[in-house]
């Protein structure tokens, strides 16, 4: 079963941006990351299958519920982490975590609250407002699992936390993964991204350019390739398939994209001491959508 599907899904603002006909699905119990800088869409996707944006076309279904039609029940199944968490200053963060369970109906849900809160090593005690900007990220993710939510739709979740409390987040979020919840994450932090998820949606200025398996968009983009040559290195800016071309005496480093046996043959016929070839980064990956494009486009 699909947790998440989107359907020609659009959100557009008078200045052309939003969200164009967004179509992709993501799997019950699947960690799926949205990538995208600032300002590509991914909070007004958020927001927009939250039901806190009205969308100007196209459907969308979480756990089976329109978006549109069962705002409110989809609201209920659902942990949310917005990238500006919304909590109440004036209040404790224990305060804050009791009243979330009191408003959606689940009081009994606190004593998972208060071991996450353990574990993120975060104290509840102190109000809101003296705390820092990573203890109350740490706030918000406690109110946002605490009540045990069939999806987790976390928007940003590591801004300001540190090394330490980040591995902790990640073990959770894996936790989750394992209870058969599905988990749909923003970022534009490519390695946690890479960390956590098995496959990944690109957008671009509201557009999606792609959506494949992490490793699949390593492999079929281009490879790193640095070779070591006996004698002088051949005129490799002249193959085809090659790209940021890198010469140090007889060691060279290039990117090449296209099939891998042409490029072996070419280098079969050349006096070759050592040969390494290694897929790109997904950091490399995301540039080379936005540089071209992307296969998806507009």
């Amino acid at each position: 079963m699909d947790a998440i599907v989107l359907e020609d899904l659009r959100k557009e603002y008078r200045n052309g941006r939003g969200i164009h006909g967004l179509t992709f699905r993501v799997g019950q119990g699947e960690i799926f990351g949205f990538l995208g800088p600032n300002g590509a869409g991914k909070t007004t996707t958020i927001r927009t299958l939250l039901g806190l944006l009205r969308p100007d076309g196209g459907r969308a279904w979480i756990m089976g519920r329109d978006i549109a039609a069962e705002s409110l029940a989809v609201r209920r199944i659902t942990g949310y982490l917005p990238g500006e968490p919304a909590l109440y200053d004036y209040l404790s963060g224990e305060e804050n975590l009791r009243f979330s369970l009191y408003v959606r109906g689940c009081p009994e849900y606190l004593r998972r609250g208060l071991e996450l809160a353990r574990r993120l090593g975060v104290d509840l005690r102190p109000r809101l407002r003296s705390l820092s900007h990573g203890q109350r990220q740490k706030v918000a993710i406690v109110v946002a699992l605490a009540h045990d939510p069939a999806v987790l739709i976390l928007d940003e979740p590591t801004t300001g936390l540190d090394p330490l409390a980040q591995e902790t987040f990640f073990g959770l979020i894996r936790e989750e993964r394992a209870a058969g919840k599905t988990i749909f994450m923003s970022s534009h932090i490519l390695p946690e991204v890479e960390t956590l998820c098995g496959r990944v949606g690109i957008i671009r200025d509201g557009h999606l350019v792609e959506v494949n398996e992490v490793e699949a968009l390593r492999r079929n983009r281009f490879k790193r390739v640095a070779a070591i040559f006996r004698g002088t290195p051949p005129d490799l800016a002249r193959w085809p398939g090659v790209s940021e071309l890198a010469a140090d005496g007889k060691r060279v480093r290039f990117a090449y994209q296209g099939e891998i046996l042409p490029l072996l043959k070419l280098l079969a016929g050349e006096d070759l001491a050592d040969l390494t070839m290694n897929d790109p980064s997904l950091e490399e990956v995301f540039r080379a959508f936005y540089r071209d494009g992307g296969e998806g486009g507009r």
